[in-house]
């Protein structure tokens, strides 16, 4: 009895090691935009979860802005409103920017450094003609949000302030016609669960003010964590 509960405990621990030993293998033949999608998946399918993260802004001489820091939380797959450090709504969704990678990378290179054996780091280089039409829109958009608050009875202030909301369609207009965005992520990965833990998001600006090249960076860095949802899909 003793031998043959012996050999069962073998088998049982044979049978686990090929498992792991398929699972292990499995991962190794991902592809890079293998890893991407189901991380973009699995962070779909996931129905509740917070985010951390700050964003700042550097010009080319040096100059950088106090970073904004905020947070958001996603409760039965709804996005919530992301609160920032200045009490301002920020339209930002980390399932939207997944899937938007997913469909429009130009490369994506998985990065063999990590110290880590539990998570995947992967180097993401978005399309840079997407890059810009994004950030044409959201500027836009931002416009026409000031422009919809413009004052409602007629006076010498209302006068002042649509000759200035023109000077600055006009600036805009200009900037647009020359700008150029490179945009390029840094996704870490859970290797088990497919779940984003940390992004890094980096945008480098080029365009024309006033005649003259102007050059800026943003930098937005993102942490996940209270993944208290249940993904609804299982990957193998």
């Amino acid at each position: 009895m003793l031998r043959m509960k012996q050999a069962t405990t073998a088998i049982l621990l044979l049978a686990g090691t090929l498992v792991a030993l398929t699972g292990c293998g499995a991962a190794s033949k991902r592809s890079p935009e293998d890893w991407l999608s189901m991380s973009y998946s699995a962070l779909a399918a996931t129905d509740q979860y917070e985010f951390t993260g700050s964003m700042s802004i550097k010009t080319a001489d040096g100059m950088e802005y106090k970073p904004e820091i905020f947070e958001g939380k996603v409760v039965d797959h709804e996005q919530l409103t992301v609160q920032t450090s200045n009490d301002e709504a920020l339209q930002w969704n980390p399932v939207d920017v997944l899937e938007a990678l997913n469909k429009n990378h130009a490369e994506v290179i998985l990065r063999n450094d990590t110290k880590d054996p539990k998570t995947v780091v992967l180097h993401i280089t978005e399309d840079h003609a997407v890059s810009k039409a994004r950030w044409e829109q959201r500027l836009r958009q931002q416009l026409d949000q000031l422009e919809s608050s413009a004052p409602l009875e007629e006076s010498a202030y209302k006068t002042e302030w649509v000759k200035e909301m023109s000077r600055s369609k006009k600036q805009l207009n200009n900037m647009l016609a020359s700008l150029e965005a490179a945009t390029e992520y840094d996704l870490v990965i859970d290797r088990i669960k497919l779940l984003p833990i940390k992004m890094e998001e980096k945008t480098k600006f080029n365009y024309t003010h006033r005649g003259h090249p102007v050059s800026e960076s943003r930098y937005t860095s993102v942490r996940f964590q209270s993944y208290d949802g249940s993904p609804s899909v299982t990957f193998q």
